[in-house]
């Protein structure tokens, strides 16, 4: 009976949407990554984050991750205000996924535990309302855990189109921070 229990817990769990604010510091990768592209797929977030989208985000991502998101911020602020709008943002699109759209909807594969950090594979679809053929393609969101709990540290893109975002999302911002520096 205690078997058929929990069984019927982790269904229930992974069934339902996660609140952020229903995360305790033991909770598992699977978790995490749910409520992490929960919200994501509210926010659709487009171009680099501004303050008010990294706070929503900051329960479910690492410290150096945010403030890698926050770097990247001001260097297009900066480049903003060098080139007067005249040019487009350093980065441009879905900051979240390998798709200039972003995803419309996800479903959370595997989660593999190594240490303290995690690797969960994520099938994410793009599908215009009406529109053609659904894109799919699989992303690699990578957690580390700390006290607290699991957060998310970086994402690795999945992409096997040619204009696809390719290698991590911490890399991109890296690319971001140094092309608004030189």
């Amino acid at each position: 009976m205690k078997m058929i229990a929990r069984m019927v817990l982790m269904v229930s769990l992974f069934a339902a949407a996660v609140p952020v604010s229903a995360l305790a510091e033991n909770d598992s990768p699977a978790r995490v990554a749910r409520a992490f592209y929960d919200l994501y797929l509210e926010l659709k977030p487009r171009g680099i984050p501004e303050v008010a989208v990294r706070a929503r985000f900051e329960p479910l991502i690492t410290p150096e991750l945010l403030s890698k998101l926050a770097e990247a911020q001001v260097v297009e602020k900066k480049h903003f205000i060098a080139t007067k709008n005249q040019e487009p943002p350093l980065f441009q699109g879905d900051p979240f996924s390998s798709l200039f759209e972003g995803a419309t909807s996800y479903k959370l594969g595997q989660c593999v535990i190594e240490g303290a950090r995690s690797y969960c594979d994520v099938d994410l679809t793009y599908a215009e309302q009406g529109g053609e053929a659904a894109t799919t393609w699989t992303d690699k969101l990578i957690l580390v855990k700390r006290v607290g709990g699991w957060k998310v540290d970086d994402i690795s893109f999945g992409a096997t189109w040619d204009f696809g975002q390719h290698g991590t999302l911490r890399a991109m911002l890296g690319d971001v921070i140094r092309a608004g520096t030189e």
